[in-house]
């Protein structure tokens, strides 16, 4: 398996709002093994959005407060070809329109 490269920044944003694990694991009424998964970057694979959303909620915090991109050589290349094929689509517009 792949390593994930958007991290689940739990363990920060609870130590920021002086909560644990176990507490919003209570509050948020997710199973305290979800929770602890998720804040172990060695067993996060994926975040179901209801439980990404009822960390938010619990937390008072967004989704981009707990979610870190760290791109890849495959992402990297990804974002190489988009805009590359940004670029090709605007010059062919603009010889089009010289025309």
């Amino acid at each position: 398996m792949n390593k994930p490269m958007i991290f689940i920044r739990l363990n920060e944003a609870l130590e920021a709002k002086g909560k644990t694990v176990y507490w919003l694991s209570r509050v948020a009424g997710i199973p305290h093994v979800t929770v602890w998964n998720l804040s172990r970057k060695e067993t996060q694979a994926s975040i179901n959005l209801s439980v990404l959303s009822r960390i938010c909620a619990a937390l008072g915090c967004e989704p981009a407060d707990l979610l870190k991109f760290v791109p890849d050589a495959e992402d990297n290349a990804v974002s190489t070809m988009a805009k590359s094929q940004t670029t090709k689509a605007k010059a062919a517009k603009k010889g089009a329109r010289a025309k």
